[in-house]
Parts: structure tokens; sequence; C-alpha cells
């Protein structure tokens, strides 16, 4: 995602008006995530069509870990909990590096340390 994709004008665009932009989308992160991390290791609890319709399997053994294991809905829930967690490191990554970069342009600013 660049800032071309937010639906901002870049050219009123202030970093305060970022920050609490990214300080909106993290608390709206941080509101749906205890759903998500419960229900990762879970079935979903939709109806599924029966494979069998025509006629119940014989000797087929129930396997709920299996079913919970392979389900398809929560396979998917998993893998954006995992690529979630890769771009918010990532993002603490840059936000890290923003900060320090900032702080060592400002010291010379000031005349501390400066050419």
């Amino acid at each position: 995602m660049t800032p071309a994709d937010l639906d901002i004008d870049r050219d009123a665009i202030r970093m305060g008006d970022l920050v609490a932009a990214l300080r909106d989308e993290l608390g709206k992160l941080e509101s749906v995530l205890p759903a998500a991390v419960d229900a990762q290791w879970t079935a979903a609890p939709v109806a599924r069509p029966r494979e069998d319709t025509a006629e119940r399997m014989k000797n087929r053994r129930s396997d709920p870990t299996g079913d919970i294991a392979l389900d398809s809905d929560r396979l998917r829930l998993r893998a954006e909990l995992v690529r979630s967690a890769n771009v918010l490191a990532c993002g603490i990554v840059s936000l890290r590096q923003a900060r320090q970069a900032v702080r060592d342009s400002l010291t010379p600013w000031f005349g501390e340390g400066g050419e």
C-alpha cells in the first residue's frame, strides 16, 4: 500500500494526521483480534454440505480433530493472522526506522553535532 492508496489529500496531509490514522487502524485491528485469535483453532460454526448426500457412507468414522484441522475457513483465518503478524512486525521495523531518521535529522538542525 502506498500513501496514494489512502483516501487522503497528499498535499494537505500532515504527519500528525498520518499518526492519528495509523492509531485508528491499530485500534480497529485490536478490536477484532480477540475473536480471531480464539477462532483460529476451531472449525467454523457454519453448516457444511454433506459429501454423501445420496446415501450415508458405511463404516465411516467421525473425525472431529481432522474436521477442525482441515476446515478451510479456519485455515484461511489462521493464514491471515500469520500474514497480519508479519505485516505488523515489518511495520514496527519501518516505524522505528522513520522515528530514528527524523530524530537523527533533527539533531543537526538544532546545531548539536551538525556539520
